[in-house]
């Protein structure tokens, strides 16, 4: 599941010169797998994933992965100019995710499914006393 759409992805994050020569199934494969990144770094962090809501702030992260791998793949070297942007953008949003995975950082429209503890929150009715 993708934490962001390929319309989303050229509005946040993609050149518009990348984003008219890549097709949409390629974006959208580049969004699956950064939000596939990004699971691994949220189930870390104690999120149960996929997340079943997410806020602006992991979208943008998951757009800023997907980018840059797709400037890449379309040609554009990541030490020119737009490439160099796109990369910072990248770095930025994988540090955020170590962040997030490192309990210094909270995701923004997501709730976690553990306690500070670690271990799962189990609720249940009173003992029927059998």
């Amino acid at each position: 599941m993708a934490y962001a759409t390929p319309v989303e992805l050229d509005a946040l994050a993609l050149p518009p010169d990348v984003a008219s020569r890549v097709a949409d199934a390629d974006k959208a494969s580049a969004l699956e797998a950064a939000s596939a990144l990004a699971d691994s770094y949220l189930a870390a962090a104690g999120y149960a994933v996929p997340l079943p809501s997410w806020g602006d702030d992991l979208k943008a992260a998951v757009c800023a992965i997907a980018a840059f791998d797709l400037a890449v793949s379309a040609g554009l070297a990541p030490e020119d100019g737009e490439g160099s942007n796109l990369y910072l953008k990248k770095r930025d949003a994988v540090r955020w995710l170590e962040r997030v995975a490192r309990g210094e950082a909270k995701l923004s429209g997501a709730s976690s499914t553990t306690s500070a503890w670690g271990a799962p929150r189990v609720r249940s009715a009173d003992p029927r006393g059998w």
